[in-house]
């Protein structure tokens, strides 16, 4: 008589599901891969979504010798997606013309009368100068008012194609390229993620590591821990601004206005910047207590801010109500800052307004991280 019994191969099926199971129950478990599997892309649908929902508005400059009432003037200030600047001496329009600051000015003249079909009409002159360092929004700004001329010589009837006369001129100055406008956006991002994971994650595995246990034994002071980290995130963020704005100006003709100056401008504005991001670093490292919570956290201060500071488009392109909240984002202040330094030619104190607003929010944050920073 035979008293072995017959031992049961494994369900392959069984083991398989079992394996998936427990794959897949790991995985909801991790923040780190839920936050990019879910909540990344669904940043990404809300903000290319909200796209174009806003009205652009082009800034139009006035010159002291243009008419500013008549049928053609009222036609232009009445379109919502222009602003007319107007009192500005010549000089001052011609200045922000060259430097892109100002995508075109406009001189309304007057021409005497014309008979119409429809009767007795003024006639104007409109003279649209138009930036060649902002040739984009220059070129949008005269579809605008070339439309607003047809449609008004349109309206006068046959034979009034005279009513509105269109002249453009070219006011040459620097060329804006787009690494001008994407790369202040991606140098400022970088610092942001450059302060916020480099010292969050390094003081979540010293207290992990129990490497802060260890210091505290020695005779150093516990915020020089701080401080030292600091110092150093702060040296490797000017480092790599350097090496991006560089790398940036030699190979793609990235305009830094004044030079050298300029360079050296910037450099003062990526350490203000790193000084402020660090406050949210500690922020995220008291907040989360491993690194796989460290990643989420970072993410959820990093990405909406890339997205909304105008790094990739302009904040008019958002909703009106999105449009406030956009302006005052840390990000926002540093990007518009080196827009402003890089291209624009302006002096550091010149963005005092930017710098003013990054340190604001330095200290809120910074008085936060006082309240609940732990050491372990």
């Amino acid at each position: 008589m035979n008293n072995s019994k017959e031992i049961k191969r494994p369900s392959q099926f069984r083991a398989f599901f079992a394996l998936s199971k427990a794959s897949f129950l790991t995985t909801l478990r991790s923040p780190t891969t839920l936050f990019f599997n879910f909540f990344f892309p669904f940043i990404f649908i809300i903000v290319f979504g909200l796209l174009g929902q806003g009205n652009q508005t082009f800034d139009v400059g006035v010159r002291q010798a243009s008419l500013q009432q008549g049928a053609l003037f009222q036609a232009i200030q009445n379109v919502p997606s222009l602003k007319l600047i107007t009192g500005q001496p010549d000089a001052n329009i011609t200045d922000q013309l060259t430097k892109g600051q100002l995508s075109a000015a406009i001189t309304i003249k007057d021409s005497g009368t014309i008979e119409t079909s429809t009767g007795k009409m003024q006639k104007y002159t409109l003279e649209i100068e138009k930036s060649a360092a902002s040739p984009q929004n220059s070129e949008a700004i005269t579809s605008i008012l070339q439309s607003i001329a047809q449609s008004i010589n349109s309206s006068a009837g046959a034979g009034a194609l005279d009513v509105i006369q269109v002249s453009e001129t070219v006011v040459a100055g620097r060329m804006f390229r787009e690494i001008d406008f994407i790369l202040p956006g991606q140098l400022a991002f970088a610092l942001l993620a450059n302060a916020i994971f480099g010292i969050s994650i390094t003081f979540v595995t010293m207290r992990k590591e129990l490497i802060i246990k260890r210091i505290f034994a020695t005779p150093v002071r516990r915020w020089n821990i701080l401080l030292s980290e600091a110092a150093s995130r702060i040296v490797l963020g000017v480092l790599q601004t350097l090496l991006i704005v560089l790398v940036g100006h030699y190979l793609f003709h990235f305009t830094l206005a004044r030079g050298v100056i300029t360079l050296l401008e910037i450099l003062a504005l990526s350490l203000i910047g790193m000084f402020v991001f660090l406050a949210f670093g500690i922020f995220v490292s008291s907040v989360g207590k491993t690194e796989d919570a460290v990643a989420p956290i970072a993410n959820l201060i990093m990405l909406p801010q890339l997205f909304l500071s105008g790094a990739f488009f302009s904040i008019d392109l958002f909703p009106k109500f999105l449009q406030p909240l956009a302006r005052i984002l840390p990000l926002t202040y540093l990007n518009n800052a080196f827009q402003k330094v890089a291209f624009g030619g302006a002096s550091i104190i010149d963005t005092w307004p930017m710098i003013v607003g990054l340190l604001i929010w330095g200290a809120i944050v910074y008085i936060i991280d006082i309240r609940i920073f732990r050491w372990e």
